[in-house]
């Protein structure tokens, strides 16, 4: 199904349906979540993924920071905001 391209037909209730060729060469299935984006005047949908480790996701982010775990760093910053009452 790469690089082809089907008619979809949007519904009464504005629904689509994905093809099942399409639904299984990407593993969508009953319950999967998708995002939608619109980018100059397509529809781009793709499977949302799930940020399993947010922390360790934007670790090396900031280079002057050095901390050898991200997640402490983060319970200090979070109980600072908590006594300062934000």
């Amino acid at each position: 199904m790469v690089g082809q391209s089907t008619e979809l037909i949007v519904d009464e209730k504005h629904r689509v349906t994905l093809p099942k060729a399409l639904r299984k060469s990407l593993g969508i299935t009953s319950g999967t979540k998708l995002e939608a984006e619109e980018r100059s005047g397509e529809i781009i949908i793709r499977p949302a993924v799930p940020v399993r480790n947010p922390t360790d996701s934007i670790w090396g982010l900031a280079p002057r920071i050095v901390q050898r775990n991200p997640k402490q760093h983060a319970r200090q910053a979070i109980a600072n905001r908590k006594r300062l009452g934000k």
